[in-house]
């Protein structure tokens, strides 16, 4: 059996923990194409195939959410190991990131995909809009516009808290580390079993553990631990038994759950398969870093794979609304079996395309306007300056010109009375 490794004086301190920047883990980024894919799967692909049982494993690819909290948590916590973000920069440069396309794409969604997408009212507009719509229980403002968008109102809330727990998760000795990730996961666990007794409503359990933020926060916390856990020395030993091992688990948690929905109303419950899926993502994530570090050659690490991990975030905001937006046009219809895979593999090309075109032409060139001052506030202040400075003209030659009306009306008045008289 294969054991992971950890140094003999354990977690250690910030000081002793020494990622350099240099030490790129690229099989993290390709591991982003692959869980997109599975959300794709999760939202279109019962179109693609006529087999049941195909159909509800697809389903389960929502796990793919999750493992994007896990592996944001890790990649955030291992990019600044050594050094401290400055907190309105880091802010600021996470919403450059998130939010240009998350608001253009749910806007074509309000525009293009009404009869199709969940469009709420004024209320829920302005919370998808502001990226809030996690937090109110209504599958009609957290799925609304572009619902796929409802997993970055969790991540905008895990970058606000982000900067204030590293600090803390830097601190911890051994003691420490182990009983806040034992208390995380006992709180994971626990939470919807007692939700379960209480007799919440299931529309509510499921708000409450598969998209409500503060939940959703503990997976992101447990990918932090894992890249102090890693940056300290954890390694596993044969990384390669152990992903491929993570894979078995998963393909068997899904034919599992497949099967249990063929011959039940719902599939398994969401917390539980998350829950069960969480050692194979953690083993995932801790062997592929391991793999990096060690600076092993293969398939995950080539160019094109992490190039489109890269722009994996564009397609798993894309996807859905591509595939309602030319349904109607016919081009996805196929009879299933070999003829659904072939279209699948058409319309994932296309996607990507789009995703390519959406991050080279719309997402970085914004971005990196956004995030060309070394203070991006500094020019959200300056702009205030100049708004201030406007508005104060502009009440100033308002005031004049009623002046000037007010003189002319009372020198009207007096030739006026001049005449009469």
């Amino acid at each position: 059996m294969t054991t992971a490794t950890v140094p003999a004086k354990g977690i250690q301190p910030a000081k002793s923990v020494q990622p350099q920047r240099s030490q790129r883990l690229p099989r993290l980024n390709s591991l982003r194409l692959f869980a997109a894919i599975g959300v794709v799967l999760c939202h279109v692909g019962y179109f693609f195939t006529s087999v049941r049982v195909l159909r509800k494993a697809e389903v389960y690819g929502y796990g793919g959410v999750e493992f994007f909290f896990l592996l944001s948590g890790f990649v955030l916590t291992w990019a600044w190991a050594n050094r401290r973000p400055q907190v309105r920069s880091f802010w600021w440069r996470r919403v450059a990131k998130l939010y240009p396309i998350t608001l253009a794409l749910m806007v074509f969604a309000y525009l293009a995909l009404p009869q199709y997408e969940r469009i709420p009212g004024v209320k829920g507009k302005v919370l998808e809009l502001t990226l809030l719509q996690a937090w109110w229980p209504s599958q009609r403002i957290y799925f609304g516009g572009n619902g796929v968008s409802w997993s970055l109102s969790c991540e905008i809330f895990f970058y606000l808290v982000f900067p204030f727990v590293l600090a803390g998760v830097k601190r911890l000795r051994t003691t420490g580390f182990w009983t806040l990730g034992a208390v995380t996961l006992l709180l994971l666990v626990m939470a919807p079993l007692i939700a379960n007794l209480t007799g919440v409503s299931e529309p509510v359990r499921y708000w409450l553990f598969f998209v409500f933020p503060p939940y959703q926060f503990g997976f992101f916390l447990l990918g932090m631990l894992m890249a102090r856990a890693v940056a300290g020395g954890l390694r596993f030993p044969k990384p390669t038994l152990v992903f491929a091992a993570a894979l078995v688990w998963l393909g068997a948690l899904v034919a599992v759950g497949a099967f249990y929905s063929l011959y039940h109303n719902n599939g398994l419950p969401r917390p539980l398969v998350l829950l069960v899926a969480l050692p194979a993502f953690v083993a995932m994530l801790v062997s592929a870093a391991s793999k990096d570090l060690r600076h092993d050659e293969s398939i995950l690490t080539s160019r094109k794979l992490t190039y489109l991990g890269v722009i994996s975030f564009e397609l798993y905001l894309v996807h859905k609304p591509l595939f309602l937006l030319v349904q109607p046009l016919g081009v996805w219809n196929n009879s299933g079996g070999l003829e659904g895979v072939l279209v699948f593999a058409g319309y994932l090309g296309i996607a990507i395309v789009v995703a390519i075109a959406l991050h080279h032409l719309f997402q970085a060139p914004i971005e990196r306007v956004l995030t060309r001052s070394p203070d991006p506030l500094r020019w959200s202040r300056r702009c205030g300056s100049w708004l201030k400075s406007a508005m104060t003209s502009g009440v100033e030659i308002v005031a004049y010109k009623l002046k000037g009306i007010k003189g002319e009306i009372k020198r009207g008045s007096v030739s006026s009375r001049k005449l009469r008289d």
